[in-house]
């Protein structure tokens, strides 16, 4: 019988010393899909990995992968793939006996390991870098292997913690989005733990933001960025600004909660849509910030609110100091719980 879902965590709990370090986490992956957690460091999503992987015990819960509990199974019996961010390649051994070592310790045979480990380092393009050294090579083409090796032993579920983050942006985004038509062409189960919020976006089919060993919002990238659930999950995602629901106008107002609205929806008043309603606003420049893809402005609202404005970067900067009228579409506005 297959199954659709081919990880499910219910419940799970885990303390280091007096300290708990996962509260009671549900979560589960469909087959072939990618779920990826994203978090900022010592919120729990490392160890939620190594609970799945069976390297950090539990101490309520359970884990089930392709239908079976493995809550108490060890981790050599889970059939599971583990890439980690420091690739633990063995540095004696050549490309191709690394990702032979990996079916080999699934029982294959020698012949059988052989024609795997050829036909995965086809797939991650380093069929003519077999007779090479780990130390040969460059920091993307180990973490290839890393994959390549982890991939051999046929796994129902991949695990990854920060597979790319200790690799140059300019190697780093070519190499997650070949790994993601890569996982797509095979079908492979993935959990991968990032901090970027970029990575987790272009990987996954669901995001898992975690806050303090709970996971606060589990969806599709797309309804992550339009519909977060709470402010907490808001200000982490980096791509709203926040106003205090008491202070909003007429109707708007609220007794609690937040307002939150897209950056991109924050506009100069001179500039406005005309053909939605608009909240007009007031904000002290504070700094100007010219990044790669735009202009950021940080700005003090009239209330004391911290708000941005994107710009181009062929548009005029205003000095710091100097108030600016802005507008801000009502349509844009979403109410979410503190």
């Amino acid at each position: 019988m297959e199954h659709p879902e081919e990880l499910v965590v219910r419940q799970a709990s885990a303390t280091l010393g007096e300290r708990q370090i996962l509260r009671n986490v549900d979560l589960a992956i469909a087959k072939g899909e990618v779920l990826t957690l994203l978090g900022a460091s010592g919120c729990g999503k490392t160890t939620l990995l190594r609970a799945i992987a069976g390297l950090t015990p539990l101490t309520g819960g359970e884990i089930v992968i392709a239908g079976r509990d493995v809550t108490r199974v060890s981790a050599q019996q889970r059939g599971i793939g583990v890439v980690f961010q420091h690739y633990a390649l063995f540095p004696n051994l050549s490309v191709l006996e690394n990702v032979k070592f990996g079916a080999l310790a699934d029982g294959h045979s020698q012949a059988e390991a052989l024609a795997r480990a050829r036909e995965l380092l086809q797939l991650v393009e380093l069929d003519d870098h077999g007779h090479k050294l780990p130390g040969q090579l460059s920091g993307g083409q180990r973490q290839r292997v890393a994959l390549a090796r982890a991939l051999a032993r046929k796994p129902s579920l991949l695990l990854m913690d920060e597979p790319f983050s200790a690799l140059d942006e300019s190697f780093r985004v070519p190499l997650r989005r070949s790994f993601r038509r890569l996982q797509q062409e095979l079908k492979q189960t993935c959990l991968v733990v990032t901090h970027d919020r970029e990575e987790a976006f272009e990987l996954a089919d669901q995001v898992a933001v975690m806050f303090d060993g709970r996971i606060e919002q589990c969806s599709t990238p797309l309804e992550l960025w339009r519909r977060p659930t709470s402010r907490r999950v808001a200000n982490f995602l980096g791509a709203f600004n926040l106003f205090d629901a008491r202070q909003a106008p007429g109707a708007l107002r609220r007794d609690g909660g937040s307002w939150i609205a897209p950056i991109e929806a924050l506009q100069s008043a001179r500039d406005p849509r005309p053909e939605t309603a608009q909240w007009a606003l007031r904000a002290q420049v504070l700094a100007c910030y010219v990044g790669q893809q735009r202009v950021a402005l940080d700005l003090r609202g009239e209330a004391g609110e911290a708000l941005v404005l994107w710009r181009g970067h062929d548009q005029a900067l205003p000095p710091a100091g100097e108030w600016l009228d802005l507008s801000l579409p009502v349509a844009a506005l979403q109410h979410v719980p503190d």
